[in-house]
């Protein structure tokens, strides 16, 4: 009992074990795929204020050029276009505006920060260029800025801001492809561990639980020196059998069963020896008949047969080849042991198995009085 409780603790633990790691894996599968997303929508947003920015420096350009022809209606939108780039700029060196959450990768950093003409460098110098144009100062160069915006916007500035939205994009491309690479890998290890689980916890307790079930159904049916069917479960299938028998129009017969003398033999060679003894016949019984014929110990040293489609000569015929293997019996240890049987053959007034019984026990009785170690069957039969 402790080994079986012993081994129960330890399928409980790895049960909840597994399921515990089940939930980390899918909590992981989850994050991951969270990560995914948010990660998709970091990219979209630096990407597109990336891609603001080139649109931004052509539109600063064309405005300033409006502007330099002498519209005065230009001169707010060029502004209004220079601070949402100025603002651009700066949401992408340090994040936390416009959407974007996160300051440069290092490969961006370099790109934008480092080298000889770096391209942050750049945007602020078109910046200032464009603010020194449509907000002239005195004494300020005014040409000068205009024709150093026109030329940084026409050359210089746009082919850098290409390539600042490629290197987003592969930058974007390649953190995606990590996460559902990730997401994959964690997948995989859940089915791994499903499979692992299925074979070395499920299946080990499904399987305890179907033999400590089966083991029930033994205690509840069978009896537990014998073997055989006890009398709560053969007086179910005997039921079960004579409705069938009745509705099917076919002959049942009954037999109840006594060991003979079966008390002396307790007496004179103790109650181990008796056992023996009821447990040798029960092997007998279930040696001769036929495996479709139900056997079962309905009391201490009675016994009672169904059989299945006899009629009374053929039911005496088993009856008779059943008591001659008891008499017959030379099993080492143990006393000879005669068994007398009477039998009974259902018919239409019967309304359980009891009353077949009823009869059978009239002919076990009858098979006493005539001196035991024989067969009867019942008179109304």
């Amino acid at each position: 009992m402790d080994a079986e409780r012993a081994i129960a603790r330890r399928l409980t633990y790895a049960y909840i074990a597994g399921l515990a790691l089940i939930a980390i894996l899918s909590g992981a599968v989850h994050v991951l795929l969270n990560n995914v997303i948010v990660a998709q929508g970091d990219s979209a947003t630096v990407i597109n204020v990336a891609g603001r920015q080139r649109m931004l420096s052509q539109r600063i350009g064309l405005l300033a050029t409006d502007l330099h022809a002498g519209d005065a209606t230009a001169r707010q939108p060029l502004l209004d276009a220079v601070t949402l780039m100025e603002r651009s700029e700066k949401a992408l060196m340090q994040g936390g505006d416009l959407g974007i959450r996160h300051e440069l990768s290092p490969s961006a950093h370099r790109f934008y920060l480092e080298g000889a003409t770096p391209l942050d460098f750049a945007v602020r110098q078109f910046v200032l260029d464009a603010r020194r144009f449509a907000q002239p100062l005195p004494g300020g160069d005014v040409e000068a800025a205009y024709r150093r915006l026109q030329a940084a916007a026409r050359t210089t500035l746009l082919p850098n801001l290409n390539q600042a939205v490629s290197i987003f994009e592969d930058e974007a491309s390649r953190r995606i492809e990590w996460l559902r690479t990730a997401q994959k890998v964690v997948l995989i290890t859940l089915l791994i561990t499903l499979s692992l689980e299925a074979i070395f916890i499920f299946r080990p307790l499904v399987d305890r639980v179907r033999r400590y079930a089966a083991s029930l159904y033994e205690l509840a049916t069978r009896d537990s020196l014998t073997g055989l069917a006890n009398r709560r479960h053969f007086m179910d299938v005997g039921n079960r059998e004579l409705l069938l028998a009745s509705r099917s129009g076919r002959p049942l017969s009954v037999a109840m069963l006594d060991l003979d003398h079966f008390k002396s033999v307790n007496d004179t060679y103790g109650h181990a020896v008796g056992d023996l003894v009821l447990k040798r016949f029960a092997s007998l019984a279930l040696a001769t008949l036929r495996s479709s014929d139900i056997v079962g110990r309905i009391g201490g040293e009675e016994f009672a047969l169904i059989l299945r489609e006899m009629s009374p000569f053929d039911a005496s015929a088993v009856a008779e080849k059943l008591r001659v293997a008891a008499a017959a019996d030379r099993s080492e240890g143990l006393p000879v042991f005669t068994v007398s049987i009477g039998i009974s053959v259902a018919n239409a007034n019967d309304r359980s198995l009891d009353d077949v019984l009823r009869r059978a026990d009239k002919a076990l009785y009858a098979a006493k009085v005539e001196g035991r170690n024989r067969v009867a069957v019942a008179l109304d039969d």
